[in-house]
């Protein structure tokens, strides 16, 4: 039997100013709202994150954290779930341009041949946008690799694994992180689908031999383990004053927090906090 996970150290609990995770999908001109956001928005993000300082982070950093260490300048953490091809096309020359690094999770079976980003809960956005529901080929994955980017695992059939009999669910971490290790050598991380966990899976991912392990929670998540550090999603509603909101201390906790059900009321409040935010508060 393995070990439980050890509790998360305060920064992989996305609520300090020295470590910021954040959740993207797809970077192209023309995606589904809530999934994807511009280049251009992008660029702006990243240009933002310059001036602030910021340094991005993969599993070195993720280590060093979890260990105590304090890091010289904030970080920030760039995951991208699910392997959509225009992280290659449209990201990758971006975060290049601007020294960034990212951590992209895959699913081995669509990058065999950059095949189609298709399940039940995509199928109708995938109808109306099949360009940008394509997986990254290995190819372009062995590239980004070069340039600087992480690679992690999102499963093989992006399954919501809560729902996975233990026998299926084993096999679903397993496989994937076997192949993505074949591939690129390594395979410590994971992004559940769906950001959808609990203590049966985060056990089975640590019986796998992921060291870290990713939620995207839809409501609040107060605690974390190594293997359930909870990101906030990126779309594109985050024009530069949303997205500084989302870089503070305070704008996390509000995300993650049950407070997320009355934030929106909070308007006064919230324009004080995004004001500071830009201003470098």
């Amino acid at each position: 039997m393995s070990a439980a996970p050890l509790a998360a150290s305060a920064p992989l609990r996305n609520r300090s100013q020295d470590a910021t995770f954040l959740c993207y999908h797809s970077v192209h001109p023309d995606g589904p709202p809530f999934l994807t956001l511009s280049p251009e928005t992008f660029e702006r993000q990243l240009a933002l994150l310059r001036r602030r300082g910021y340094r991005c982070g993969g599993v070195r950093e993720l280590a060093a954290l979890a260990a105590g260490e304090r890091p010289p300048a904030p970080q920030v953490f760039l995951t991208f779930d699910d392997g959509f091809q225009d992280n290659f096309s449209h990201a990758f020359p971006l975060l290049r341009a601007y020294g960034a690094t990212a951590l992209v999770f895959l699913l081995p079976p669509a990058v065999d041949d950059g095949g189609p980003l298709d399940w039940p809960e995509v199928r109708e956005r995938r109808e109306r946008h099949p360009d940008v529901f394509r997986s990254l080929t290995w190819s372009m994955v062995d590239a980004m690799a070069e340039g600087g980017a992480e690679f992690g695992s999102h499963t093989c059939a992006h399954h919501d694994l809560t729902a996975l009999d233990d026998e299926a669910l084993a096999e679903e971490l397993l496989q994937s992180r076997r192949r993505i290790a074949d591939r690129l050598g390594a395979c410590d991380t994971l992004a559940y689908p769906f950001g959808h966990w609990d203590a049966r899976v985060a056990g089975a991912a640590a019986a796998a031999g992921y060291r870290w392990a990713f939620t995207m929670p839809a409501g609040a998540q107060s605690a974390a383990t190594a293997l359930t550090i909870p990101r906030v999603a990126v779309d594109q509603r985050d024009d530069e004053r949303r997205f500084a909101l989302k870089l503070t201390g305070v704008g996390r906790r509000l995300t993650l927090s049950p407070a997320r059900g009355w934030a929106r009321s909070a308007r006064r409040p919230l324009r004080r906090v995004v004001a500071l935010a830009r201003d470098g508060g």
